[in-house]
């Protein structure tokens, strides 16, 4: 719960320093139905809460729930149009998400990850969500993924030691809000 109260203020202090008319433009994204490994029953909830919240702040929100990697390619795509000129966009992604080579990724819900090797073919690096944010003046992206690998042990034992939590990262013109600590 701590989490989101410091989300929410995040949220409405920036819609306080910002003039009434800025744009500001929000991806919500909550993954609770996986496939092929463990379901998450709070993802979808936190994610309605987060976009009431960004809603109040301000925010044009776009929510979507149990993206398949097709889904969440062609949402970050459509998503890029309205995060082009804003001044502030944020993307919100709850559900699992794994650290593999010092890249954080997010899970689809379809991924079946067979070995860490799979991921850039099955899942979205965080790289990849803040290049969907490149053409706003403030971008945002909140992490509130699982900590855990929930595939790490059918993984072959040379690359079974993905370390749990995810990595720090920093990049310069963004803010990036992990919900637990990286």
């Amino acid at each position: 719960m701590l989490r989101f109260l410091v989300l929410i203020s995040a949220l409405v202090g920036i819609a306080w320093f910002l003039p009434a008319e800025a744009r500001r433009a929000a991806l919500i994204i909550g993954n609770s139905g996986y496939q092929h490994t463990s379901l998450l029953p709070n993802p979808a909830k936190d994610a309605q809460l987060v976009a009431d919240s960004a809603k109040r702040a301000g925010f044009d929100v776009t929510m979507v729930t149990d993206l398949t990697k097709a889904d969440f390619d062609q949402t970050l795509r459509e998503f890029r149009q309205q995060a082009d000129g804003a001044e502030v966009a944020m993307i919100y992604y709850a559900g699992h998400g794994i650290q593999s080579g010092g890249a954080n990724w997010v899970i689809p819900i379809d991924a079946k990850l067979g070995e860490s090797r799979d991921l850039r073919f099955e899942a979205i690096d965080l790289d990849g969500l803040l290049e969907t944010l490149i053409g706003a003046q403030l971008r945002m992206v909140v992490l509130d993924a699982c900590r855990d690998n929930p595939f790490g042990s059918n993984w072959r034992s040379a690359v079974r030691s993905v370390p749990r939590g995810l990595a720090e990262q920093e990049t310069e013109g963004a803010l990036i809000i992990f919900a637990a600590a990286a």
